[in-house]
């Protein structure tokens, strides 16, 4: 396999770009949702909060003071995003089918592997069977659509790139 490293490159950052635009779009759709529905979170803070606070007890050893919770839980979130985003965007130029349904599908594989895996191993989500099936719902269509700005964001980005180097 021929791989172009400045192609890589130009993916990831792109990508890392568009990760931020992903994150904020997924976000405003998440709460639009839970407006429009009534749903509320199972649990007394968010996830990327409960992440921030091992992250700063681990390092300072002690958790994200109280008027810092928000915006650190929002860090982790849009950080994570931005890791999501540059990760896609070099595998899309060495693999163009991880674009596959638009990035559907690499919205899908986030959800089952952070959300429903990853967090509840960790520790920072109750186990799938004791969630709401309208909560799981509500997460894997945030990340579809996720991926869907991922993906939209990524062609907008490269191509401009690209026309500007050309």
């Amino acid at each position: 396999m021929d791989v172009n490293t400045e192609r890589v490159i130009e993916g990831a950052v792109t990508g890392a770009a568009a990760g931020l635009v992903a994150s904020w779009v997924m976000s405003e759709f998440h709460e639009a949702w839970k407006a429009a529905s009534g749903d509320r979170d199972v649990g007394d803070e968010p996830n990327t909060v409960k992440v921030a606070d091992a992250v700063t007890e681990a390092t300072v050893g002690k958790p994200v003071p109280e008027g810092y919770r928000e915006p650190a839980g929002a860090a982790v979130h849009y950080g994570f995003g931005v890791f999501l985003g540059a990760l896609y965007g070099a595998a899309v130029e060495v693999r163009p089918e991880t674009s596959a349904g638009f990035g559907t599908a690499y919205g899908a594989a986030v959800s089952l592997v952070a959300d429903e895996m990853a967090m509840p191993a960790l520790g920072f989500s109750p186990p799938a069977s004791e969630v709401a099936a309208s909560t799981h719902l509500r997460g894997f269509v945030s990340h579809l659509v996720f991926g869907v700005a991922l993906e939209v964001a990524r062609r907008l980005l490269i191509a401009g790139v690209r026309a500007k180097i050309a």
